[in-house]
């Protein structure tokens, strides 16, 4: 057995794994990065400038105060914002939970925004995916290696779950909400609803089932119950603190509402939140 050129073979098919994933992360990471640019080069001025005390007086009372809790009030709508993210996710019940970072940025006008996400890290990650709302249409593709799609779902369904995503993760850029309550009514002393069309550069039909429920009460870490036609799913906020000069959650989960109970798949902290960077 001549093992010289066996440790030659072998480390040549090393080095040509090697530089098939190195070309299949720069290839992937490129397109994520495509999809952030068109974001940023749709992405329209707000209109208005600062939410006034006169801006929100005729919400209903559960969203004055929260614009009041929150410290909205002087504050300008961004452009652009940026969130960055750690915590764990995992696929199902019996499925073991996965470390990860993420960066997400958002369009306020049009609607949009695109989360890159990394796992175990977007430094070194294994599986590398971005999940999107762009352009009024929603989609979700992960990778394993770069290479191997262990995710790519994109539909009518991932529209709408899209824009109630969004509508939800406003809870880290308030002032645009103005927009929104502006659109809502209440439910009761401490709750309310809004029900948004799809939102996008292109027309669409109207998503009647998206509907966001809100129940703000004294403080931002509302729970946020997101529903849609086919099934539902709450995104409880656990704690909130000073980030970007705003008082806005910092911790928070996702929950799938299922007929034999809820399924926790993702927890996250929100690191930093930066506007107009």
């Amino acid at each position: 057995m001549d093992i010289p050129l066996i440790l030659r073979v072998v480390g040549l098919a090393v080095l040509v794994l090697v530089i098939l994933i190195a070309g299949a992360y720069a290839l992937w990471s490129g397109v994520i990065q495509a999809d952030i640019g068109r974001l940023r080069a749709q992405a329209k001025a707000p209109s208005g400038s600062v939410i006034t005390v006169e801006r929100i007086a005729a919400l209903p009372a559960p969203a004055v105060r929260y614009f009041t809790r929150a410290g909205v009030i002087g504050a300008a709508i961004p452009r652009l914002v940026r969130l960055s993210q750690a915590g764990r996710i995992r696929s199902g019940a019996e499925a073991s939970w996965m470390d990860l970072t993420a960066e997400e940025l958002y369009s306020t006008n049009l609607p949009a925004f695109i989360w890159r996400a990394g796992m175990p890290s977007l430094t070194l990650p294994v599986v590398l995916g971005r999940d999107a709302y762009l352009e009024g249409e929603g989609s979700i593709v992960m990778k394993l290696l770069a290479l191997l799609p262990v995710a790519d779902e994109r539909g009518d369904e991932l529209r709408a779950a899209g824009l109630m995503r969004y509508l939800n993760e406003m809870l880290w850029f308030p002032p645009p909400i103005w927009a929104t309550t502006s659109r809502s009514s209440p439910i009761d002393a401490d709750s309310l609803v809004s029900r948004s069309p799809t939102a996008g550069s292109q027309p669409k039909p109207p998503l009647s089932s998206t509907r966001t429920v809100a129940r703000p009460t004294s403080a931002p870490s509302a729970t946020i119950r997101r529903r849609a036609a086919w099934k539902s799913w709450e995104t409880p906020i656990s704690a909130t603190g000073p980030l970007a000069g705003l008082e806005l959650p910092t911790h928070g989960a996702a929950d799938w509402k299922l007929a034999g109970g809820d399924l926790r798949y993702i927890e996250l902290e929100v690191t930093a939140v930066s506007y107009d960077d």
